[in-house]
């Protein structure tokens, strides 16, 4: 039922969308650089790829949150919280697991991925990229470095997020939490 109270709430979504877009005039940010409509970036800081998709959102303005495999306390203590509130895009450089309870626990809050990247590290050889979802992201993952520093380039590619993009629900549920024997299974992903 459409009511004042929820009409001011989509008012004051929009008015946030739109200034969290605008870059911070005394910083000096280039386009790319500007200050990007997340609500958060979630990373494993047991992994460097995640660590440098940290970084870089952080240097365009995102708030980041480190965790150590378990997201729980994060989501608990935070998230869920924030997210209730103003449902903005999570963005994320994980392990399968994380995701995997994260993809449960944005159901709380209507939420839901809507784009996944698997990247198989293999311990001998190149980086396997593998993104289904949201179009426009996905066909930039085909640019994504075989070696190390596809983390720092992901979080660019967040950059060029559309978040009025149509949802794809493709990218839902897609491995297990799981990674395959003698690779490293990192995700990198959107929840909206």
């Amino acid at each position: 039922m459409v009511n004042r109270r929820g009409v001011l709430k989509i008012g004051a979504a929009t008015v946030a969308g739109v200034l969290v877009k605008m870059p911070d005039s005394g910083r000096n940010l280039s386009p790319t650089r500007a200050h990007l409509a997340f609500h958060r970036a979630v990373f494993d800081e047991r992994f460097a790829e995640c660590r440098g998709f940290a970084a870089e959102l952080h240097s365009a303005g995102v708030c980041t949150s480190a965790i150590r495999g378990d997201v729980a306390k994060l989501w608990y203590d935070d998230l869920r919280v924030h997210l209730r509130e103003n449902r903005l895009p999570v963005a994320g450089l994980t392990d399968r697991a994380a995701l995997f309870c994260l993809e449960e626990l944005a159901r709380d809050v209507g939420m839901r991925v809507i784009f996944r990247a698997d990247h198989m590290i293999d311990q001998n050889g190149p980086t396997q990229h593998t993104a289904v979802g949201q179009p426009s992201l996905v066909a930039l993952t085909h640019s994504l470095p075989p070696e190390a520093g596809f983390g720092r380039a992901i979080a660019v590619l967040f950059g060029q997020f559309d978040i009025s993009e149509p949802c794809h629900t493709s990218a839902q549920k897609r491995t297990g939490p799981f990674s395959p024997e003698n690779k490293t299974a990192l995700v990198s992903w959107l929840i909206a």
